[in-house]
């Protein structure tokens, strides 16, 4: 059958009644990859209702070869109908770096959800040959439209775009703009973003939880011991759902300031009943873990010690293997043998 015959087929049953023939068309009009198929395809996809046909046209426009695929799909953004915003934000992302000079066009001249979605499509791509288009959408009116950009630069870990989102931070700025800038500089991961940040949001007991976990990304990055307290003492100021990322700076800022810089690890009365407290009572399991992990700090003082010993047989597995694994990076001696004696234990039996 020639291409011709074969197209004038596809197209009958594209308009055909029964869906599973519709879908079976659009496969077929997807390999045989013309521009009248193209053209075809758009067509009904504006006006098809089933969800399992729109499917199969989305993946026959991801086949086809033709930039037709592209610019047809671009006007879809201005539907109203929210599935077909969906689905062209689909196919283009399929064609990846192909659709960023229709991208570029519509960013400069579509309404703002038309720039929101062009956003959308580039989400996962890296921002490379997408630059003019970040830098329109970074200075773009619309809080949404740079909201979306920034968190697309943030998830490819955009380091070029560092400064220009480390210059959306301001006083006035929209707080999920705000909030999305500081989980884009945490995901960038540069340790000047720790010096800005502690400049524009220079106290952390006072920022509400969204702006203070990613926050505690970037310390626990780039932190060192001069963040320590005040992290420190987030722990008997915050809510429960922060100490995850409370513990996880300390952790972080304890691991890197081991040697030289830990003598200024302040480990003070305050911290020390808080981590043991955290052990002792209803918390959750992995956070009663790093509480554990954090005491190994100031194992070589004889009452952590002792208490982390008697975690070895506490009843929650998390918190046996904090304690663990905090007497084996202490330097106190005679915990060897201590740890010895367990191992055997559970050998025997004893401890599971």
């Amino acid at each position: 059958m020639s291409g011709a015959s074969q197209l004038t087929e596809y197209l009958a049953r594209l308009a055909s009644a029964d869906e599973a023939e519709r879908s079976y068309a659009a496969e077929d009009l997807g390999y045989l990859n013309t521009s009248e198929g193209t053209l075809a395809l758009l067509d009904r996809l504006r006006r098809e209702d089933s969800p399992v046909v729109r499917d199969a046209i989305l993946q026959a426009l991801s086949r086809i070869d033709g930039d037709e695929a592209i610019a047809g799909t671009i006007p879809l953004f201005e539907s109203e109908d929210p599935q077909l915003r969906n689905l062209a934000v689909s196919v283009l992302r399929l064609k990846g770096g192909r659709s960023i000079p229709f991208l570029k066009k519509a960013m400069l001249e579509g309404d703002h959800d038309t720039r929101k979605l062009a956003l959308d499509a580039l989400s996962g791509m890296p921002a490379m040959g997408a630059e003019e288009i970040y830098a329109a959408a970074l200075a773009d009116e619309d809080p949404n439209v740079r909201i979306t950009a920034v968190e697309n630069l943030g998830k490819v870990r955009a380091l070029e775009f560092r400064e220009e989102i480390e210059g959306l931070l301001k006083d006035d700025a929209h707080p999920m703009l705000t909030a999305a800038c500081l989980e884009a500089l945490a995901e960038i991961g540069d340790k000047h973003s720790l010096v800005v940040i502690a400049q524009r949001l220079p106290q952390l007991a006072d920022l509400p939880d969204f702006f203070l976990n990613p926050c505690l990304k970037v310390i626990a990055a780039f932190g060192s011991a001069g963040e320590f307290p005040e992290v420190a003492a987030l722990l008997a100021k915050r809510a429960q759902a922060v100490w995850p990322a409370i513990l996880n700076a300390l952790l972080a800022i304890q691991q890197r300031c081991l040697g030289e810089d830990a003598a200024s690890l302040e480990m003070d009365e305050p911290l020390l009943a808080d981590l043991r407290n955290l052990i002792e009572t209803h918390n959750p399991a992995p956070c009663r873990y790093q509480a554990a992990r954090l005491l190994g700090f100031a194992a070589e003082r004889d009452e952590i010690a002792a208490f982390l010993v008697g975690c070895l047989t506490h009843p929650e597995r998390l918190v046996r293997l904090g304690a663990a694994e905090a007497l084996q990076s202490s330097a106190r001696p005679k915990l060897d043998s201590v740890l010895g004696d367990l191992e055997l234990k559970k050998h025997e039996g004893d401890i599971r």
